[in-house]
């Protein structure tokens, strides 16, 4: 070929080319867009019960970046803007309000549109126990401790290495519900422990102060289980406990729930019967035969305590403070009194009512008197100076409002008798007269 052809085949193939790419039909190459990625933190909320962690609803979470972020379930799941540490507060009725820091990491410069998602477990604890102790302990022994309380495990305890728990709260209740009967007793310290049911090959020791009172330590003290936590009866363990080195001391060779119990070392009772104010007469005016359901009557309600003069002798304030707080408990788990009242005060109107109803004819009465026990006391509590060990006697005196007894009386008086008024009598409330309540 010739070079006029070769050069005339160039310009054909050059005007191919240009005409297949003009500017206007180059396709355009989008830049992808970059989506952020999302951070998320999931958890789910347990309580720590002596150890055993159960799921527990009704917490509200709060973050201090985002405000509240859960109220109600176990579980939950807080969106946060971006890779940070993020304070996580708990609270809930009957535990203690916690706090966890919770770190969100980056997932890096280069890594987009990815769910970055932090999983967390965080525990709250009962009331006033935010800080149980805590420990592994093997067969050769070992001490756990938890502010003022020490439980000292001895060689051969255990089989195997144990996690225990320990929690102790200075805790002022009635002691009640003492296998079907009731002394004046309070409880001071109540102690739990787990795994729960865990039982010993040698006692442990467990050794508890109570920094409640200062310059005194409390004598006739108890010491009271329960084998289920929260529930059921408490028993009475015949080992006492022993005040030493500024502690009160007990053996223990399982694990309960145990309760340390301050109790009245003698009481007197004297009981008055005092008569009711009068009550007022029920007529039948009508010929029908009335059916009575329902007696009113009067009576007093209450309960006072007043305190001897050798409670004087104790003159710091926050110790006779806390003393005279377990010898009210005490006392009212005793009386069954929900409260203590400057008087007992004027007699208040109530009402008996029947189990089974009494019949009343036409033109009869129905007339009731009535008389109720007043109960004194007089309870002796004791104490013990910290410095000399001196004893100091405590009296408290209770005056009780008690029992009501009604006597019913069916009277016929009415103007249509022929033999006057008032004729016939009959005593004992005729067709029945057990009541329900008190």
């Amino acid at each position: 070929m010739s070079a006029k052809a070769i050069l005339m085949v160039m310009v054909v193939f050059g005007t191919l080319f240009s005409s297949c790419y003009t500017k206007e039909d180059i396709p355009v190459v989008q830049i992808p867009e970059e989506v952020p990625n999302k951070y998320i933190i999931e958890g789910t909320i347990v309580a720590n019960n002596n150890g055993n962690l159960e799921t527990l609803k009704g917490v509200t979470v709060t973050s201090d970046k985002n405000g509240v972020v859960a109220a109600g379930d176990a579980n939950f799941i807080v969106t946060v803007a971006s890779p940070d540490t993020y304070t996580l507060s708990l609270s809930k009725t009957g535990y203690d309000p916690i706090s966890y820091k919770v770190v969100v990491p980056s997932a890096g410069d280069k890594i987009t549109g990815q769910l970055i998602a932090v999983n967390v477990q965080l525990t709250m604890y009962r009331e006033n126990t935010s800080n149980p102790g805590t420990g592994e302990v093997g067969v050769e022994g070992g001490v756990v401790a938890n502010g003022g309380g020490e439980l000292s495990i001895p060689a051969g305890a255990l089989t195997a290495n144990t996690q225990i728990t320990m929690t102790v709260l200075d805790d002022v209740k009635q002691a009640v519900e003492v296998n079907g009967t009731q002394e004046a007793a309070a409880q001071f310290l109540l102690g739990e422990f787990g795994p729960s049911g865990t039982k010993f090959l040698n006692p442990v020791q467990w050794s508890v102060a109570y920094d409640a009172l200062a310059d005194y330590y409390l004598a006739n003290t108890q010491l009271q289980y329960r084998a289920n936590n929260n529930a059921g009866d408490w028993t009475v363990l015949t080992d006492g406990i022993v005040y030493d080195n500024d502690k009160y001391n007990v053996s223990l060779t399982h694990f309960s729930q145990y309760r340390m119990v301050y109790m009245a070392s003698d009481m007197t009772l004297d009981a008055v019967t005092e008569t009711l104010p009068a009550i007022a007469a029920i007529t039948n005016n009508n010929v029908s035969p009335a059916s009575i359901t329902q007696i009113p009557y009067k009576k007093f309600e209450g309960a006072e305590l007043t305190f001897g003069n050798e409670w004087n002798s104790i003159t710091n304030a926050s110790d006779k403070q806390q003393i005279e707080d377990l010898v009210k408990s005490a006392i009212m788990a005793k009386v069954n009194v929900a409260e203590f009242k400057s008087s007992i005060g004027a007699a208040v109107d109530a009402v008996f009512t029947l189990r089974d109803p009494i019949t009343l004819p036409y033109d009869y009465h129905l007339l009731s008197k009535g008389e109720q026990s007043m109960d004194y006391y007089v309870f002796t509590f004791k104490v013990y100076k910290k410095a000399g060990n001196a004893a100091v006697e405590l009296k408290a005196n209770v005056k009780v409002a008690g029992k009501v007894s009604i006597f019913v009386e069916i009277d016929y008086c009415g103007a249509h008798h022929s033999h006057g008024s008032c004729g016939h009598v009959y005593h004992g409330g005729a067709g029945g007269g057990m009541v329900i309540g008190d």
